[in-house]
């Protein structure tokens, strides 16, 4: 905990002391005058990750996913996603060459800079104990409140707080929190790559590598099994549990600029991309219009706004995760064909790309 910056600062003043009354402290005087501020769950879990992290080089192995295929520098990866001419890129001299160089730098601009890495914590909580409870006390304060009033009165009301047990004690509870990391990755990072180019097993050794925290997402979710159900416990389960973690993704791309994807335009009339329900689309969010370039100066990569539009409420994919197979209510358009995209305002041509407002 000292490591990661907690229990160093000690509160010693009354307006410090005030400032912290929200968080969790542990004092160090009978009277309370001096005391030190505690890390809360969450801020726990952060610290014990970070040691994963740091323990099984993590950086180094997203880093190796890159560059490395059975044990040597292999650069296809980054041909197939950022579309290089293997010519300009060679495996065995690229750092020798100037539009490899290039090339390289612009890959580690738009690729392997935005690699990302979660971590997710869940828990199962059974409804019925805290229905029940809730119900108990519910029915203690009603009691006092009808105290003296007519006893058919009495009977209705506790009636009505079974009614709504009976309704809220089913299935459990579903509660996650991620952590979002992303990969630190510059020029010097490029150079360390570099350095040991001609000894890849060395890069998986080297501690020039790291990952930053960008943000954490909390969420809950309901889990019920109702009668006449067509899936599975498991597979109920097994849903619940994906789009609540699909749920955190939308929020953390929604607030953290830097994690929000570019997605391409599907079709230019109408205007289409293939992104949806799973990413937290409702209708009437506004996505830039981004167009690819290059900086005349540098050689790299740039993108330019040319337009803004918003989610068509008419057509909105849902490309969510369905447990056993197709949805209960498959989507169709208006020509009677599945849906496999969300409709936008206006018009866009082929190859802009999309990346929504926040």
């Amino acid at each position: 905990m000292l490591d990661a910056g907690f229990l160093k600062d000690t509160l010693k003043t009354e307006l410090q002391l005030l400032k912290a009354s929200i968080k969790p402290v542990r004092y160090l005087n009978n009277e309370q005058t001096m005391a030190v501020v505690l890390p809360n769950e969450n801020d726990e879990y952060r610290v014990k990750i970070e040691k994963v992290i740091k323990e099984k080089k993590l950086a180094n192995q997203l880093v190796e996913s890159w560059f490395i295929k059975d044990g040597k520098f292999d650069l296809g990866l980054i041909f197939d996603r950022g579309s290089y001419n293997a010519s300009q890129i060679d495996a065995g001299n690229a750092k020798d060459q100037v539009k490899g160089n290039a090339s390289l730098q612009d890959a580690g601009k738009e690729l392997i800079s935005n690699t990302f890495t979660t971590f997710t914590k869940l828990k199962f909580v059974e409804n019925e104990p805290i229905a029940r409870a809730i119900r108990d006390a519910a029915k203690v304060a009603t009691a006092k409140q009808l105290a003296g009033k007519p006893q058919f009165l009495i009977d209705k009301a506790m009636q009505l707080l079974d009614k709504v047990y009976e309704k809220t004690k089913e299935g459990y509870s579903l509660y996650s929190n991620t952590w979002l990391y992303k990969l630190n990755w510059n020029d010097d990072s490029l150079n360390s790559v570099y350095d040991i180019w001609d000894t890849p097993s060395e890069l998986a050794k080297s501690d020039k590598f790291s990952l930053e925290f960008v943000n954490f997402q909390s969420n809950m979710s309901l889990v019920t099994f109702s009668l006449g159900e067509t899936r599975t416990q498991e597979q109920i389960i097994d849903l619940a549990l994906v789009r609540n973690v699909d749920n955190a993704f939308a929020k953390l791309q929604k607030e953290n600029d830097v994690f929000k994807p570019r997605i391409p335009v599907l079709t230019g009339k109408p205007l289409t991309a293939q992104i949806g329900m799973k990413e937290g689309l409702k209708g009437g969010e506004k996505f830039d219009l981004l167009e690819l370039g290059q900086d005349s100066k540098t050689g790299l990569s740039v993108y330019k706004k040319v337009g803004t539009v918003k989610v068509s409420k008419k057509q909105i994919w849902d490309n969510r995760y369905n447990a056993g197979g197709k949805p209960e209510n498959e989507q169709l358009d208006k020509d009677g064909n599945p849906v496999n995209a969300t409709l936008f305002s206006g018009k866009a041509e082929l190859g802009l790309l999309l990346k929504q407002v926040k």
